[in-house]
């Protein structure tokens, strides 16, 4: 069969020569042609059943040129034979859109429904999460109040002890029975924390990290860690707990290690942003963890951080939640040894037999009854 020879009229169509037309209908053409040089029948067939179905059209002389050599290598059958195939694959598509229309209300409805219920769910865990930050936020005006309250009265007091030095005879005796009257006496409860422990006397401490929303009260409730799982500051029900001081912990023992559990709340509240220092820029940011007991005010360096699980008791693994006596030389020995085995990674700073070390503990998806542990040392 002879090919159709076409002529494309121009009369009633306006072609822009300007270079930005000419360069757009080029790179239509050297993507319709994928690299070919020469325009084959069954590239020809090819292009032309894209430009149909994408309606792709050409704005200057170079296309409407391509356009006349595709109709130059292509019968008149098999271009019409490709504009068959484009309007069924059309009709086809139109099909499928009414089809659609028609279940579009109910599906409309559906969505709506479990958006709503999605809603109603999100919101009330946000409104848990309000009330958790709340309460936190209350407690943390009380210990400013009372450290407000503790400034004032320490600058009174120091007045008072300078007028007081002015009369003394014996400065250097009385100093020196004063020191042996503090090594002698009991500790006492930080002013700043004595209203808290007065209303909760499980209360241990507070948590402090910058570049985190970790800011919370720390409890210990004797012979119970799983006390405060569930349950805030006033031990009323709630799911985001508070953060527990392991119950085997003395904060007054020399030779110890604190460990701290909290649970890891996709909200980001207790421990939910201790997951941070997984990355070790993050750590790098803020090394620097503070942790005040009932007794006293401190501040820990991170040392490492590692995954780590909890363990049967007859598995002979790294159980870093037993590791709280470091009294002999030993224990401190195998302790070191292990978290430096199974550390993402390490910051560089050492810790040394004597170096009291702060853990914080919380869930980790990696495996089944995985943790994750930051470790600090104390440095002041």
């Amino acid at each position: 069969m002879r090919k159709r020879s076409v002529v494309l009229k121009t009369k009633n169509r306006a072609f822009n020569e300007d270079e930005e037309s000419i360069q757009a209908d080029r790179k239509k053409i050297g993507l319709l042609m994928k690299g070919n040089t020469q325009m084959t029948a069954a590239l020809a067939q090819e292009i032309y059943y894209i430009i149909k179905m994408q309606n792709i059209r050409f704005q200057s002389m170079e296309g409407l040129e391509f356009m006349d050599s595709i109709a130059q290598t292509l019968t008149e059958k098999q271009m019409r034979s490709i504009r068959n195939q484009v309007a069924k694959k059309q009709r086809n598509q139109k099909n499928k859109f009414r089809f659609f229309n028609i279940n579009r209300g109910m599906i409309t409805v559906l969505f709506t429904a479990v958006f709503l219920i999605c809603v109603a769910y999100l919101n009330w865990n946000f409104i848990l999460d309000i009330r958790t930050n709340y309460e936190a936020y209350k407690l943390q005006c009380m210990m400013e109040d009372n450290a407000r309250s503790a400034r004032i009265t320490q600058k009174w007091k120091e007045h008072q002890e300078m007028e007081e030095a002015a009369r003394r005879k014996k400065i250097e005796d009385e100093e020196a029975a004063l020191t042996a009257a503090i090594q002698m006496r009991e500790p006492e409860i930080l002013v700043k924390f004595k209203s808290l422990h007065n209303a909760n006397n499980d209360f241990a401490g507070w948590l402090t990290i910058g570049g985190t929303k970790i800011d919370y009260p720390v409890m210990s409730r004797q012979g119970d860690n799983n006390y405060y799982l569930n349950k805030n500051f006033e031990q009323k029900e709630d799911k985001n707990g508070l953060l527990i001081l392991d119950y085997r912990c003395d904060t007054l023992q020399s030779g110890q290690n604190f460990i701290i559990y909290g649970h890891n709340m996709r909200s980001g509240v207790m421990f939910g942003t201790l997951k941070n220092y997984k990355d070790k820029s993050f750590c790098e940011k803020h090394k620097i963890i503070r942790f005040d007991s009932l007794y006293e005010e401190a501040q820990y360096e991170v040392v490492a951080a590692m995954l780590s699980e909890v363990a049967y008791a007859d598995e002979d693994v790294f159980k870093y939640y037993n590791a709280i006596d470091m009294r002999s030389e030993e224990d401190f020995a195998e302790f070191k040894q292990n978290i430096e085995k199974n550390a993402l990674y390490t910051t560089g700073v050492d810790i040394e037999y004597g170096d009291t070390c702060l853990l914080l503990s919380t869930c980790d998806k990696y495996k089944e009854d995985g943790r994750f542990v930051v470790i600090a040392k104390k440095i002041s």
